[in-house]
Parts: structure tokens; sequence; C-alpha cells
């Protein structure tokens, strides 16, 4: 999905940057070369690549939007969250340096899958651009980003390609040391039907009481997205959703009674009923190899990266990034 780049508070809606004097590019009011300058001075190089004082604040300004204009303007918040946008950019250069050298690409399907993907996602392309407006973010910058975001999955892939399989007896004493962890609440299956109006769930209890097949009927009728498998909810926990919980004391077979929720009118009927348990070593076995491979995998990455940061070239114009300053329209 697209990232929630969501104001906490409307003053910050009109967010803009200030870029104050330096001593080689003092900016005057209306002059436009100079503050042209100013923008386009490199602000930070990554292995010889430039990032600009624009995209600089461009990309802080994405990362303020995380929070509320009082946090924003605020000295301390703002050098850490300046400090956060510039270690970013060193990944980022490190990244793009590595796949290079690498041979590692995103092709230009595996990039349009992932937009449809995404895309999906959303009722329709105007619903989609209508997030990426709300965002104001343009479509080939988001492109560019969900590129990024993919090249970067492909390099963590690449890094930690290397790990080795995880013993049996690696297996075993977590499971041994974390057996809560494994105990599996008591859950319960249902197929129901959902309706919008009391009258209409009615009408159907008329129709199931004279031998009616739900699974149809939930197809036809039902607003739940369930209905289009026949009403099957899959497997429920206790806590769900309160109008299950009283499924738990029905016996399987048995059908509800009408009940209402905030999504509407329920009907359903008990597929099958699990007591709570407690996972085997066998049955918990690929959880845990697939938990402790992603630990492995993020601790090997950050020992990589941290090599990776201290062999490269980077320099950085603090005076540049000191100067940025937040505003909001009228303050």
């Amino acid at each position: 999905m697209l990232t929630n780049f969501r104001f906490l508070n409307e003053g910050l809606r009109a967010l803009v940057f200030t870029f104050l004097a330096l001593s080689s590019a003092t900016m005057t009011a209306g002059c436009f070369s100079q503050e042209r300058a100013v923008l386009d001075k490199p602000v930070l190089t990554v292995n010889g690549e430039n990032v600009t004082t624009k995209e600089f604040a461009d990309r802080l300004a994405l990362r303020l939007k995380n929070y509320d204009a009082l946090y924003a303007k605020d000295e301390n918040n703002l050098d850490r969250v300046k400090e956060e946008t510039v270690q970013a950019f060193i990944v980022e250069g490190i990244a793009r340096d590595y796949a290079e050298k690498h041979s590692i690409k995103v092709t230009k399907e595996e990039l349009e899958a992932q937009v449809a993907d995404v895309r999906s996602k959303y009722p329709d392309d105007f619903a989609f651009r209508r997030a990426l407006a709300d965002e104001n973010m343009p479509l080939d910058k988001w492109k560019d980003d969900l590129e990024l975001s993919l090249l970067q999955k492909k390099i963590f892939a690449n890094v930690t390609a290397s790990i080795p399989e995880i013993p049996e007896s690696e297996l075993k004493s977590y499971y041994e040391a974390n057996k809560l962890q494994f105990q599996q609440a008591a859950r319960i299956r249902l197929r129901q039907i959902v309706l919008e109006k009391e009258d209409d769930a009615k009408r159907i209890m008329d129709e199931l009481m004279a031998g009616g097949n739900l699974a149809a009927l939930a197809k036809k009728f039902s607003v739940a997205p369930e209905g289009t498998n026949g009403g099957d909810t899959g497997w429920l926990e206790k806590g769900t959703l309160e109008v299950f919980d009283q499924a738990f004391k029905m016996n399987v077979g048995a059908r509800s009674k009408i009940l209402k929720s905030p999504y509407g009118y329920h009907i359903y009927e008990v597929l099958k009923k699990e007591p709570e348990s407690r996972l085997s070593f066998p049955e918990a076995k690929a959880k845990i190899r697939a938990r402790l491979m992603e630990t492995k995998a993020q601790q090997a990455f950050s020992v990589w990266l941290e090599e990776q940061v201290r062999k490269s070239s980077v320099r950085r114009n603090d005076a540049v990034i000191r100067a940025i300053k937040v505003t909001t329209r009228g303050s």
C-alpha cells in the first residue's frame, strides 16, 4: 500500500522550508538565481553521488508529515529527523552502489507487477491516484520509491543468502524455552450471511427454516467479503468479534439466531471447532525455523551494512543541514 503519511495537524499541511543565508551563497528576497544555487547545493555526497539541498528538504518534509507542527518546529526534534534523513540517504546510496557492482536490478516487469498489485488494493484507478494526490506524491516519484524498495529487498536477499541452515538442536532448544508462544487459542469456523437490514435477515431466516442453503444464500445476498465463497469465515479466535463469541458454546452444525453487530445482521452456522491447545515441536518447527532465520538474516544484514558505511566515502555539509528550518504559512 502507499506509505500512510498523514498530517496530524492542519498547520503542517502548508509545510515549507526556509534555507537560511550561507556566507558562500547569501539569498535575498526575489533573487531566483541565488535561491536556485542554494537549492542545488550538495548537502551530502555518498560514494561520489550528490544529494542536493532540495532533495534533502523534500525527503525531510515527507518524514515530518508523521508529526504535528509543534513537534516538527522544535529544534531538538528537527535535528533528530534531519539525522535520520541523512542516514537514510547514506543507506540508499550504499544500496544503489552495491546493486550496480553486483548487477542487481529490478526489471520493468517486476516493477509493473508490483504497481499492479498495489493498485488492486484500491476500488479503481481514480481512488489510487487520489491517494497519491492526498500524499502530494507524483506517480513517477512513487514508482521510483517502489523500485528502490524492491531493489533493497533483492540486496537483502543477496547479502543474507549464505546464512547457514539452523540445526535441529537449536530449533528444539528454542521451542523448549518458548513453549507459551506456541499456545493456540480455542478457535471456530463459521459459515455466515450478513445483511444490512433486519427485515432482510428475517426473510433469510425464514428461507433457512424452510430448508434453504446458507452457502447459496450467502453467495447471493451477503454483504460480507466472504459471501463470495459461500460465507466461510475461516478460523476465528475468541474475541475476534463479539457477535461470534457465543458460537464457542454451540455445537458443530448448530445455527445462530439473528445477531446484530456494527457490520449488520448475522446468521451463521458452526462448521468446525478446535479447543485450546499447544503446537507440538513438529507442528511448530517450520514457524520456529522461519523466525530464527529472519532474526539471523537481520543481524547479518546489520553487520554488513555497518561495514559498508565504514567503507563508504561520505561527505556532508552540516552548515547547509543546520540552515534548513521549518515554517508554516502564516507563522
